[in-house]
């Protein structure tokens, strides 16, 4: 059982990482290094070319070709870009889409450097692709904005797959009294619940947080919860908009086991795919 106060679960990743030639602390472990919100200290996961032994006494350890690295306080560790890579195949993308505004926000890293890992890996079979690439895309400078028609019906969509089939008021009228007038896309009255499709392009979301958190105080100080969904969610990752709704109107009867989306699991592995381009093929320890 590794320690897991900071600094000795830090001496330990160091000792990884020395213990083999041009390897680097990767996975969870990098992102709890790289402080990323929702990583913590736990089982080290350890980066190494893919011509390195396989085997290793402390860490779990992933090869692969073409990783980026860089320095976290004197260690080695793979770059926040690599790490979100490496991370999307076993996290949910609630978790993968936190960790990188949080990046992103506080300039730890680019939308620039995103995509060139997106490029790097694009014509690949990786693991995980399929879900952080909607991400990116979505936060480039000439992302893609859709119909606000064609938004509201993913959403809709969504909205007729409910348990029980609630009732839904579309394009409802704040349901309290405000000198602000609006409408909330979909609201459900029995549950007291406000879902709205946000077709907004990501920076242009970032430079209205203040006003929406505003907003979205305003309905919590009334008594109604607010989910707010955007078009990579809605169109990427249907079933998880669906679950999401569906826990918070009967928490009861969808209440779900942690995964590894919530905590570290040990019996999961980091099985990256190199890139085509480089030599040799990825692979992960028996």
């Amino acid at each position: 059982m590794l320690a897991q106060r900071s600094g000795t679960w830090r001496r330990q990743c160091k000792v990884a990482e020395v213990s083999v030639d041009g390897s680097a602390i990767a996975g969870r472990s990098a992102a709890a290094l790289h402080e990323l919100p929702g990583f913590r200290p736990g089982p080290i996961e350890l980066w190494t070319p893919i011509n390195t032994a396989c085997r290793h006494a402390i860490a779990i350890v992933h090869r692969y070709a073409g990783a980026k690295l860089t320095i976290v306080d004197g260690i080695r560790v793979t770059t926040i870009p690599q790490t979100l890579f490496d991370t999307a195949m076993v996290i949910d993308p609630w978790r993968l889409e936190r960790a990188m505004d949080d990046a992103i926000q506080s300039k730890k890293t680019s939308v620039h450097d995103l995509d060139e890992r997106l490029t790097f890996y694009a014509e690949s079979r990786r693991p995980g692709l399929p879900k952080i690439r909607p991400l990116i895309q979505k936060r480039t400078e000439d992302g893609w904005v859709p119909a606000e028609s064609e938004l509201e019906a993913l959403l809709f969509v969504v909205l007729d797959k409910l348990p029980g089939r609630p009732r839904v008021t579309r394009q409802a009228p704040l349901p309290w009294r405000s000198s602000r007038p609006g409408r909330v896309d979909a609201l459900l009255p029995e549950h007291r619940l406000i879902i709205e499709a946000d077709g907004r392009r990501w920076h242009t979301r970032v430079k209205d947080f203040d006003r929406d958190q505003w907003r979205n105080n305003e309905a919590v100080a009334y008594g109604y919860g607010v989910l707010r969904f955007t078009w990579v969610h809605l169109n990427d990752f249907p079933s998880d908009v669906l679950d999401v709704i569906s826990r918070t109107i009967d928490p009861a009867t969808h209440r779900r086991e942690p995964t590894d989306g919530d905590q570290h699991d040990r019996t999961v592995m980091l099985v990256p795919i190199g890139h085509p381009k480089a030599s040799g093929t990825g692979g992960s320890c028996p």
